[in-house]
């Protein structure tokens, strides 16, 4: 077998595309854990939690607000166009409603769907934003997270450990 190296494949948009449908299959599939257990929890459960110890409803705010806002900066880095603000929410327990999460969920779906559907073909790479944490990211940067944003908040609630940041 011979491996060729080539610096521009001919299928790389389809590839970019694909990774992102990929990408935002797993953020769905991760939002959808998270929404089963909010579906099982009694409002006090959704309730529970403080400023340095968040309960499910603040995770769950968290994660979908933070969703919904990294899908669109990387869109918008991806298009280069200004990232917008990059913020951490931090959501406090009084303000949680089981009706303001399912809100939340449809707009960070919605904006999922266009991420898929508005994602270049070919993307701006070099434009970068601040991460709160890891510094100047691109789009992709920003986008990878996604799924494993939903995964370190929730094995976080499942081990007992804090889950604020």
């Amino acid at each position: 077998m011979t491996l060729r190296v080539v610096d521009d494949p001919p299928d790389r948009p389809e590839w970019l595309r694909e990774t992102i449908r990929v990408l935002a299959s797993g953020t769905a599939a991760e939002r959808d854990r998270l929404l089963a257990r909010v579906a099982r929890a009694s409002d006090a459960d959704l309730a529970r939690g403080s400023d340095d110890d968040w309960g499910l409803g603040q995770v769950a705010t968290h994660l979908l607000i933070v969703e919904r806002g990294v899908a669109l900066i990387g869109l918008r880095l991806a298009t280069g166009s200004e990232p917008g603000p990059t913020g951490q929410p931090r959501p406090a327990a009084s303000a949680v409603t089981r009706a303001g999460i399912q809100n939340l969920a449809e707009k960070a779906m919605a904006t999922g769907a266009r991420l898929v559907a508005e994602f270049p073909a070919e993307p701006d790479t070099k434009a970068t934003a601040r991460h709160p944490y890891y510094g100047d990211l691109n789009c992709f940067g920003w986008l990878l997270m996604l799924p494993e944003h939903y995964r370190a908040h929730l094995e976080a609630l499942d081990r007992g450990r804090p889950s604020a940041l």
